[in-house]
């Protein structure tokens, strides 16, 4: 199915002038699977008019940007720094499936400017009804840890060779994105295990990825670890904090802290935003699936939700205490003891 799905996109997109972007605040995944979408399509199209646009990037990822450049110094990122979208036929999203994550120039929304697009995702479906989405061309799989590996799939099925600095993106994009291995399956580490030979130490990909954490992050962390809440369900643990910031990362500390789930909410404005996070050990022996508890309050809190099994999100504007409530009790029900 998927060696099909991958021809009727490629057919729909040949001789248009295609656009590819991200969701903002651009993680390595993201990045990566952008810059090696196009690396593909120039190869397979030959001459075609195919452009990358970026909003902001996590500090993370312009931190791995500049180590890989010291080792690749005449590999080039190019990217568009303005947008025409009446230069562009297609606009294709990757690493998210909702709209809401995009950000252009001046809050431009793609949707009004009538533009067709396409997801290409490996998160849980999130996908709300738009005539503009090309929804047969989707390409949205969340068996993949990482966006890249979709994208590297579709390089095997064309057989299309990888050079070295590509092999390294790629491998930085799912290491970082399952966790080093621990969000991920049999299939990413086979994934990895292709792209490496002799040329390639994984350990010296692995200090790409290193960086130093701000002081903000360390402080959002501490304040996190002070204000979790703790909820017994049978034999697991529920953190529940909350930060201004980082929330992500202080959902994955409490994690690695011992809590079986965390639940992270943070407020912008009028908005709430929850993190979740759960041990993989936990989703498989209890079936729980954070992205579609996330994804299915979302839809009826008129919210964005979705995710994997064992990391989520949710944004919402709604009475806080009651969503909360729900997702809570949501997750109980998987971990109470089944007689």
């Amino acid at each position: 199915m998927l060696k099909i799905k991958f021809k009727n996109l490629l057919t729909f997109l040949k001789n248009k002038r295609i656009l590819i972007t991200t969701h903002n605040l651009v993680d390595i995944d993201g990045f990566v699977s952008c810059f090696a979408l196009k690396f593909f399509l120039i190869q397979y199209y030959k001459n075609q008019n195919i452009s990358i646009y970026f909003p902001e990037l996590l500090k993370s990822t312009k931190n791995f940007i500049n180590n890989f450049s010291e080792k690749f110094p005449k590999f080039k990122f190019k990217t568009k720094t303005h947008l025409d979208f009446s230069k562009f036929d297609v606009c294709l999203i990757l690493d998210t499936n909702n709209l809401s994550q995009l950000k252009f120039e001046n809050d431009i929304n793609i949707s009004p400017l009538e533009i067709p697009y396409i997801f290409i995702d490996h998160h849980y479906p999130n996908l709300k009804a738009d005539a503009q989405n090309l929804e047969s061309l989707n390409l949205v799989f969340d068996n993949f840890s990482s966006t890249s590996e979709i994208i590297l799939t579709l390089f095997k099925y064309y057989q299309q060779d990888l050079i070295l600095p590509y092999r390294i993106l790629f491998i930085a994009a799912i290491l970082a994105d399952s966790g080093f291995f621990k969000y991920g399956n049999n299939e990413t580490i086979n994934n990895v295990s292709e792209l490496l030979d002799e040329d390639l130490d994984i350990q010296e990909i692995r200090s790409l990825l290193k960086e130093d954490i701000e002081i903000s992050e360390k402080i959002a962390k501490i304040k996190g670890l002070q204000r979790v809440k703790l909820i017994r369900e049978g034999d697991y643990l529920i953190g529940i904090s909350n930060v201004s910031s980082f929330g992500a990362s202080v959902a994955s500390m409490l994690i690695a802290c011992g809590v079986d789930i965390s639940l992270v909410y943070s407020k912008a404005n009028t908005e709430y935003r929850i993190n979740a996070r759960a041990k993989k050990v936990v989703c498989l022996q209890t079936g729980i699936h954070l992205g579609k508890i996330l994804k299915e309050i979302s839809d009826n809190c008129e919210g964005n939700g979705g995710g994997h099994d064992g990391a989520a999100s949710l944004s919402f504007n709604a009475e806080f205490d009651i969503i909360l409530d729900r997702i809570i009790e949501k997750i109980k029900e998987f971990l109470s003891p089944k007689f």
